[in-house]
C-alpha cells in the first residue's frame, strides 16, 4: 500500500517558564493508505501532541513530517489551512457544533474556506447528512439531537470534502455503550471502504477493532502492533 504519512526523527518541545517539556521525542512513524490506527497510552503520553502535528494543527520543532508527499513542516500557515480543508477530517468528543446553527449549517462550515456557492455548500452538506443517515434531521439544532446524532453530523462535516485521511479524538468518550457501537461500527464501515481513519482512544473496544495500535508513553513510540481483523 502507498504511504500516505511518514514521520522521521519527529520532536515537540514546549517552553513552559524557564523550563523546556519535550512532548514527543524522536518519533517515527509510517502509515499507508486505508490503514485503520488507534492511538493509545496514558494522559500525557503524547498522544494529542502527535494528533495536532498528524492534523496540521501544529508542526514538529524537530524532524520531518510528509502527508502525501507534502513537506509539512516546511509549509506556511495558509499552505497548512489548505491541507487541512482538502485531506483531513477531524471529530473531537466534544462535537464542536455551534449551537445557533441546523445540521446543515454546521456540515457545511468547510465549505466558507472555498469558493463554492452558499446553494452549492448546502446541497453537498445535505448529501453528507444522507450517508451518515440523518437526512431527517437536516434542519435540527444541535439541541434537538442525542449524542449520537450529534456526532454524526461532526463526522458528516468531517467527511464533506472525502478527505482520505479521518483524525478522531475521544470519537466515543462522550456517548453511552450502545450509541459507541454505532459509531464504531460507521468507522468500520468508512474504513472498509478505503478511508485512513487514526483514532485516539481510551476505549479497548475501538482499539481492538483496529488493525494497528500504536501506544505511546512519555512522547515515545513504546509498540506497534496489528491486530488480526475480520473484514
Amino acid at each position: 500500500m502507498k504511504k500516505l504519512i511518514q514521520l522521521r526523527d519527529v520532536s515537540k518541545i514546549y517552553q513552559m517558564s524557564d523550563v523546556k517539556v519535550k512532548a514527543l521525542d524522536c518519533i517515527n512513524l509510517g502509515i499507508s493508505e486505508g490503514e485503520f490506527i488507534a492511538l493509545v497510552g496514558p494522559s500525557g503520553s503524547g498522544k494529542s501532541t502527535l494528533m495536532n502535528i498528524l492534523g496540521c494543527l501544529d508542526i514538529p520543532t524537530n524532524g520531518t513530517y510528509k502527508l502525501m508527499d507534502i513537506d509539512v513542516e516546511k509549509a506556511g500557515d495558509s499552505k497548512l489551512a489548505e491541507i487541512r480543508n482538502k485531506n483531513i477530517g477531524f471529530v473531537f468528543q466534544s462535537f464542536n457544533l455551534l449551537n445557533n446553527l441546523n445540521a446543515v449549517d454546521n456540515v457545511s462550515l468547510p465549505c466558507k474556506y472555498s469558493k463554492m456557492s452558499s446553494k452549492q455548500s448546502k446541497n453537498k452538506a445535505i448529501e453528507a447528512l444522507k450517508k451518515v443517515g440523518l437526512n431527517d434531521r437536516k434542519n435540527h439544532k444541535p439541541y434537538e439531537l442525542s449524542g449520537g446524532q450529534q456526532q454524526r453530523v461532526a463526522f458528516a462535516r468531517a467527511l464533506l470534502n472525502n478527505p482520505p485521511l479521518l483524525l478522531a479524538d475521544e470519537p466515543t468518550g462522550n456517548l453511552d455503550s450502545k450509541t459507541s457501537k454505532e459509531i464504531l461500527n460507521f468507522l468500520i464501515e468508512l474504513n472498509k471502504k478505503g478511508m485512513t481513519i487514526i483514532i485516539v482512544t481510551h476505549d479497548n473496544t475501538i482499539a481492538d477493532v483496529a488493525n494497528r495500535k500504536i501506544e505511546l508513553l512519555d512522547g515515545k513510540i513504546i509498540s506497534d502492533t496489528r491486530n488480526e481483523v475480520k473484514k
